[in-house]
Formats: C-alpha cells, structure tokens, sequence
C-alpha cells in the first residue's frame, strides 16, 4: 500500500510504509494522509521510536532459566 506525502519542497509523491518511516526520523516531510485524514508533521501525533528496555529483566526465573 502506497501512502501520499507532501515533502518539505513542496513535492507531492507516494511512498512505502518503511519509506515513510524514513521521511519522518530525516525529516524531510510535511504531510501524510492517514485513513482518517492529513497529519501535520510537528504538530499532529506520530509514533516514537522505540528504545530497547533498559531495566532490570522480570521475565527470568530460576525455574525457567535454560543454561
């Protein structure tokens, strides 16, 4: 599925989900249409990207642990 964008320049093109991933974090967007109308990069809500989880692990037991 293709996506419509607007870039900064002005430029009106249609785009991949991973290219459009990649539009967002470089910023090279202003635009996109979403199924429930135009998001506004900078203004509207977007996802954030994940970060690895940095605390302690609570899945591990003993009783589970495989060595």
């Amino acid at each position: 599925m293709l996506i419509p964008v607007v870039l900064k320049g002005g430029k009106e093109e249609l785009v991949s989900k991973d290219e459009l991933q990649y539009l967002l974090v470089t910023e090279q967007i202003l635009f996109f249409k979403r199924s429930n109308g135009w998001a506004v990069f900078g203004r509207d809500k977007m996802r954030h990207e994940r970060k690895p989880y940095q605390g302690a692990e609570r899945r591990e037991h003993e009783v589970y642990a495989q060595d």
